[in-house]
């Protein structure tokens, strides 16, 4: 794969995983489901070959900058995502508490 090919490819990842991003701050936790299958498979096509650097010391630093970027979106989502995994359990705990007191009420 030539140099620009994979520069071409990471930059596709970064707007992928940008999509991403916004599909959680909006929590459209469907959507980030989907654009993360997606990106996978973007991910798989430019890590399929070995990864050699660049002779082009210039498009090594902006690959570099591209996957610094997939990765502090990557942060960015898995932030989104804990938060919105913490107010779940909060959700499901309260459900189980008020079920548990339902049938603690019924067989008395």
């Amino acid at each position: 794969m030539q140099a620009a090919e994979v520069i071409s490819r990471y930059e596709h990842i970064l707007a992928a995983s940008g999509e991403m991003v916004g599909a959680a701050t909006e929590n459209r936790w469907e959507d980030l489901i989907n654009l993360e299958i997606a990106r996978r498979d973007l991910i798989n096509d430019v890590t399929a070959e070995p990864a050699t650097p660049f002779a082009d010391a210039a498009l090594q630093a902006r690959k570099e900058t591209l996957i610094r970027g997939i990765l502090a979106a990557d942060e960015r989502v898995k932030s989104l995502t804990a938060t919105w995994m913490a107010e779940m359990e909060g959700i499901l705990t309260s459900v189980h508490a008020e079920r548990k007191l339902a049938r603690a009420y019924e067989t008395g």
